[in-house]
């Protein structure tokens, strides 16, 4: 039943790719788009044999953490439909009277955790609504969330391919093909979600004179946020220099550019000052302190059964909530986030694909410096 449901879901999406006016890209056919779609599903149920027979816990597998969690939410659904529509929506369900559904999900409460929000509840909401159409069966969410994230990957490649119309089979790998995007954005993991937020968020901003385009970014900003706040931070700053710029237009982009990022940074390290937020550099020591107990060994789920210990936890140094501490420390968290982990630091198959992806990333940026074309012949 499941190989029957996976592979009728993936012929309908197939068709709506077909039929969607947003799959219509010039230059690139619909088969490709639709080839790409076969392909994240070939890496997806990838990821899922690597979970199932080789990492065999399935308690701590990323792939079913939140999918077996969202089945308690489901269940909901027919037992007290009101509890479980306000849960999906996140609205008065933190009451003593939810605790008996939380208290059987492993992950929907951390034991450690100084987040505003715990984005594993997003994804195992949505875990719960494909069940609707899943039946309980796994690979059919793979499915779904590799239609998913190829919307927003689709969408970051609508963006960027007027300004590099000579160059569409090159952005076609670099959007779509990177071992990472492949990998980890086909599984039914938050990645997936994040793809089709930031890229929708992306290529509708540059629609912003639409009230559609506005609607649908406030939508998707809120899931981005909602999914991985710290994305959604990342990317504000690009936010506003994009609308100054469109305003404006690109002279002195590079002073505008500056300009936005010192005054968000100022307000955003101050932010203590004037609101009940906590000040940034507390809130990412804290962090720190919950990543490091949560990779070596010493947080325990909602049983309170201890999480294991991880493979590929990398020793960085201790971050303290002052400026200082995070200056001193940046080479560093650079050097982790560009290039680590290195060849010799390779410990499993999963690392074996980061450290590859990270050479691929590395050679591509030498090849684009030593090629670079001057700037009066760029249109």
């Amino acid at each position: 039943m499941e190989i029957l449901l996976t592979i009728t879901y993936t012929l309908l999406f197939i068709f709506i790719i077909y039929k969607m006016k947003f799959f219509v890209i010039e230059g690139t056919s619909k088969r490709i788009i639709s080839g790409i779609f076969l392909l994240k599903i070939i890496f997806g149920l990838l990821l899922w044999a690597v979970y199932t027979f080789y990492y065999t816990d399935r308690a701590t597998a990323d792939i079913y953490k939140y999918f077996d969690d969202s089945k308690i939410l489901s269940d909901a659904l027919f037992t007290a439909p009101v509890d479980y529509f306000r849960m999906l929506a996140g609205i008065g369900n933190n009451t003593p009277e939810f605790h008996h559904y939380y208290n059987h999900m492993h992950y929907w409460a951390r034991s450690v955790d100084s987040s505003i929000y715990n984005d594993s509840h997003t994804i195992i909401r949505f875990n719960s609504l494909v069940r609707l159409f899943s039946f309980g069966y796994y690979n059919v969410h793979t499915v779904f969330i590799c239609f998913f994230s190829l919307i927003g990957l689709t969408a970051i490649y609508k963006t960027f391919i007027p300004y590099l119309q000579d160059k569409s089979m090159e952005l076609v790998i670099a959007v779509f093909l990177l071992p990472s995007v492949l990998f980890w954005g086909s599984g039914v993991l938050k990645e997936g979600l994040i793809f089709f937020a930031l890229g929708l968020l992306i290529y509708h901003f540059n629609k912003l004179f639409s009230i559609r385009s506005v609607l649908i970014c406030l939508a998707v900003g809120l899931l981005l946020a909602l999914s991985k706040f710290y994305i959604w931070l990342a990317i504000f700053p690009g936010l506003i220099f994009l609308i100054w710029v469109n305003k404006t237009g690109s002279a002195k982009v590079f002073f505008k550019y500056v300009i936005v990022i010192l005054i968000i940074t100022v307000v955003g390290l101050n932010i203590d000052k004037f609101t009940s937020i906590q000040n940034p550099f507390v809130t990412l020591s804290q962090k720190q302190i919950e990543f490091n107990k949560l990779a070596y060994g010493n947080a325990t789920d909602a049983y309170n059964n201890p999480i294991p210990v991880a493979n590929s936890a990398i020793q960085i140094n201790r971050l303290e909530p002052t400026l200082q501490s995070f200056i001193k420390n940046s080479p560093q968290a650079l050097t982790n986030t560009i290039f680590r982990p290195f060849i010799w630091e390779l410990k499993s198959p999963m690392m074996l694909l980061s450290g590859f992806e990270n050479v691929l990333i590395l050679v591509f940026i030498i090849l684009c410096l030593c090629f670079m074309k001057p700037r009066s012949t760029i249109r």
